[in-house]
C-alpha cells in the first residue's frame, strides 16, 4: 500500500525539524559562539570603513546581532557568557601587556602628563554625573543608581565601590 500525501509531507517537516535542532545543537557550542561573535564583530569593521558611518559602531552592531541570533535561536544567555568567559580569559593578558607601550612613551607622557590627568579627571566626573542623573531621571532604583556610578572604572573595581555603597555588583561584570 502506497503512503498518503499527508504523511509524506508530515514525514518531510519531521525530517526538517530534526536537521533544525541537530543544527541549533551545534550552534550551541561555546566554540562557535565565540567565532560567530568575531565574525560578526569584523564583519561590521569592515562595514564601518567602507561607509564612514558613525552609526555603524561594530560593538553596538555585535551586541544587537548576537542578541537577536540568541533570541531567534533560543540559546540561553548562560551559554553565551560561559562561551565568552573564554575571551575574558585572553583578554587579561592583553590589557597587562598594553602596559609594555606606555612604558616606551613615558617621557611623551610626562610631558603631557597635565593635561591627561585633567581630561581623565574631566571624564570620569561627566562619566558618573551622567549616568546616575540618568538613571534618576528614568526611575531607576537606588541600588541600580548606585551600581551605574562607577562605570568609568575596571570591572574589579567596580564591583567593589558597588558592594561599599550597596549597589549591585554583579550588575557591573562584562557582558561577555
Amino acid at each position: 500500500m502506497a503512503p498518503s500525501t499527508n504523511s509524506l509531507l508530515l514525514s518531510v517537516s519531521e525530517r526538517f525539524a530534526l536537521i533544525g535542532n541537530h543544527f541549533i545543537d551545534a550552534l550551541d557550542n561555546e566554540f562557535v559562539l565565540i567565532g560567530l561573535t568575531f565574525a560578526i564583530f569584523f564583519l561590521a569593521k569592515m562595514v564601518q570603513r567602507r561607509t564612514g558611518w558613525v552609526l555603524f559602531n561594530p560593538i553596538l552592531i555585535t551586541i544587537g546581532a548576537m542578541i537577536a541570533f540568541l533570541k531567534l535561536t533560543g540559546i540561553q544567555y548562560d551559554t553565551y557568557h560561559k562561551a565568552g568567559s573564554q575571551i575574558e580569559f585572553w583578554l587579561k593578558p592583553a590589557i597587562v601587556a598594553l602596559g609594555v607601550p606606555l612604558y616606551q612613551q613615558l617621557k611623551v607622557i610626562r610631558k603631557q602628563l597635565i593635561p591627561i590627568l585633567l581630561s581623565q579627571t574631566v571624564g570620569c566626573v561627566v562619566g558618573i554625573v551622567s549616568a546616575v542623573v540618568t538613571a534618576q531621571l528614568l526611575g531607576a532604583s537606588k541600588p541600580v543608581v548606585i551600581s551605574l556610578a562607577p562605570k568609568s572604572v575596571t570591572t574589579p573595581i567596580a564591583m567593589e565601590v558597588c558592594r561599599t555603597l550597596g549597589g549591585i555588583p554583579s550588575s557591573r561584570r562584562p557582558l561577555w
